[in-house]
């Protein structure tokens, strides 16, 4: 399995099992190092570079930390059924931020704010379970 997480200094990393094929593949993304002491490599993060690699890699499996699964428009094979319909919705709120040239910082706002709105009408009050007759002073 191919793993893309969040790196340091605004690089992406990519880890995956020794492969020849991989290897020529991920070294056809421009700025792409190895870093041999923790056996990985890196990308620039750079606008597009998600989905760079998902069609790079697209026959493969491929796991994309939670962080960055936000900003890519390619949908991941390791999603699950029933989350798809809501990522789709995410991610449809997601470009028309990005078109509307919201920066990253303001699009995760806007869709944690979503998701929390969405989940506020499941929450119950406590009050709603007693049984409270209307009456007036005894």
């Amino acid at each position: 399995m191919i793993k893309v997480i969040n790196g340091r200094d605004n690089r992406i990393k990519v880890t995956f099992p020794y492969n020849p094929d991989y290897i020529v593949k991920i070294k056809t993304i421009n700025g792409y190092r190895w870093h041999p002491e923790e056996k990985y490599w890196s990308v620039p993060y750079t606008n597009g570079i998600l989905e760079k690699i998902l069609k790079i890699f697209e026959k493969e499996k491929i796991h994309i930390d939670p962080a960055l699964q936000v900003k890519t428009s390619i949908p991941v094979i390791a999603r699950s059924e029933a989350t798809k319909q809501s990522l789709h919705n995410f991610e449809d709120l997601r470009r028309e931020l990005i078109s509307r040239k919201y920066s990253h910082k303001t699009v995760k706002v806007y869709i944690y704010t979503h998701v929390s709105t969405k989940n506020l009408g499941k929450i119950k009050s406590p009050l709603d379970s007693l049984n409270l007759e209307e009456g007036g002073d005894d």
